[in-house]
């Protein structure tokens, strides 16, 4: 079914046979220059330039799928489309009249598109797969897929800098603070990160800094804003940080969450809210001054080994205070320390090099992404096998883009792939 917006696609795009174009009255027609998407109300593209009968109009076009939907939009009776130059339609089913009563300039585009166009068009729309064009892939070039897929990453990029440009006004300019909060979501990946949120606008990153050089001062901060030193448990370990933090809780007149807010339902135990605030407070910890460092150097393996730490010998042996379990590596994972780096690393360094205009740091977190592995999911995994290129993180990005703001929600015609479909 042509729908208005395939119609926009066209017309923008230029998807149609645009030599010897004729109105349906047989006015010779030039499309000097489309016009350009109008947001607001009122026509679809403005300041377009139309030669119809070798006179040059400036003004704007309306496009609809029948002429008939002129008179159904009330379009008539709206004093903003009296500077409509001209009509586009799919097929033409009734003369309009202008107000001085001549007929509205049509041009029916239904036969100057191509058979080929609206079945490409046709195939996108039927199809159920979540990726719509994967059965057409196979038109898109290596080179049209690494222009497509490097925009597509800035965008996922520029909106997550949105997010912490409002994290950095919340925080009153304050970088570090900004960071620490940043890095506590991320570390509660989605099951937790409200909850890490939440821990972390309990504590001011100044308080947590103070004490970074005691690693059980620092534990005891971050597990007892947590909520879960509040217990009667036994063991040394627990009773040590138990009272580091009513020491501490006392001096700052610090009130800790509710232990309710973690969650542990369909976590892996290695996921377990614990173990990560464990590695949190392990990173404080080593380094108090994370973010300028990671600021002021230019090594592209350095955030990784910043990351890549090991908590207190405690969580080899515990998912939680009180109960032993097997001994096993707490570390933090390979794939967990690359997703902190996208999530939390690269997105506050593109962040703050578009606040302060330094366009070596925005290099910087570009290089990061290039040098980190192609993310394996459920997601990547399908559009690899459909035939999308997989070099490194930022390809995965891009896809991850894709996926969640046009192929889930059908929007083909806004894609560059779609683009590339049609005019093949």
């Amino acid at each position: 079914m042509i729908t208005e917006a395939f119609l926009h696609h066209v017309w923008r795009h230029r998807l149609y046979q645009f030599t010897r174009l004729q109105t349906i009255s047989g006015q010779e027609i030039k499309v000097i220059h489309p016009g350009y998407p109008h947001q607001d109300a009122g026509p679809d593209f403005k300041e377009a330039i139309i030669q119809i009968d070798h006179i040059t109009w400036a003004g704007n076009v309306e496009i609809h799928v029948r002429s008939s939907d002129w008179l159904k939009h009330g379009h008539q009776q709206d004093a903003r489309y009296r500077t409509v130059v001209l009509h586009v339609v799919f097929e033409h089913d009734i003369d309009i009249s202008m107000e001085n009563k001549e007929a509205m300039p049509t041009l029916a585009l239904k036969q100057y598109i191509a058979d080929k166009t609206i079945e490409a068009y046709a195939s996108l729309t039927r199809a159920k797969d979540t990726l719509p064009c994967r059965d057409q892939l196979h038109r898109v070039t290596s080179l049209q897929f690494a222009a497509l897929l490097s925009g597509k990453v800035m965008e996922r990029l520029s909106r997550k800098l949105k997010t912490i440009l409002t994290q950095v006004e919340n925080c009153k300019g304050d970088w570090e603070e900004a960071f620490f909060r940043t890095l506590a979501i991320n570390f509660g990946f989605k099951t937790n990160a409200s909850a890490f949120e939440l821990l972390a606008r309990s504590l001011p990153y100044k308080i947590v800094s103070r004490h970074a050089n005691s690693r059980y001062q620092t534990y005891a901060l971050i597990f007892g804003q947590a909520g879960m030193l509040e217990e009667d448990y036994t063991d040394s370990y627990y009773k040590s940080l138990q009272y580091e933090y009513q020491y501490l809780k006392q001096k700052y007149g610090l009130i800790p969450m509710g232990v309710d807010r973690w969650n542990y339902l369909r976590l892996h135990p290695r996921n377990f809210p614990c173990i990560r605030l464990a590695q949190f407070s392990e990173i404080l910890h080593r380094y108090p001054s994370l973010f300028q460092m990671i600021v002021q150097n230019r090594d592209r393996h350095l955030p990784e080994k910043l990351l890549a730490c090991t908590p207190h010998e405690y969580w080899e042996t515990h998912y939680y205070f009180g109960k032993c379990t097997r001994a096993r590596s707490a570390a933090i994972g390979k794939s967990t320390v690359q997703l902190l780096i996208i999530n939390t690393v690269i997105t506050i360094l593109m962040a703050y090099s578009r606040f302060h205009g330094n366009e070596n740091v925005e290099e910087y977190a570009l290089q990061l992404l290039e040098n980190l592995d192609f993310e394996e999911n459920n997601i990547t995994k399908k559009y690899r096998e459909a035939g999308f290129p997989d070099k490194g993180a930022l390809y995965s990005q891009a896809i991850l883009e894709l996926h969640s703001h046009y192929c889930q929600s059908k929007r083909c015609l806004s894609c560059d792939i779609a683009g590339i479909i049609l005019k093949s």
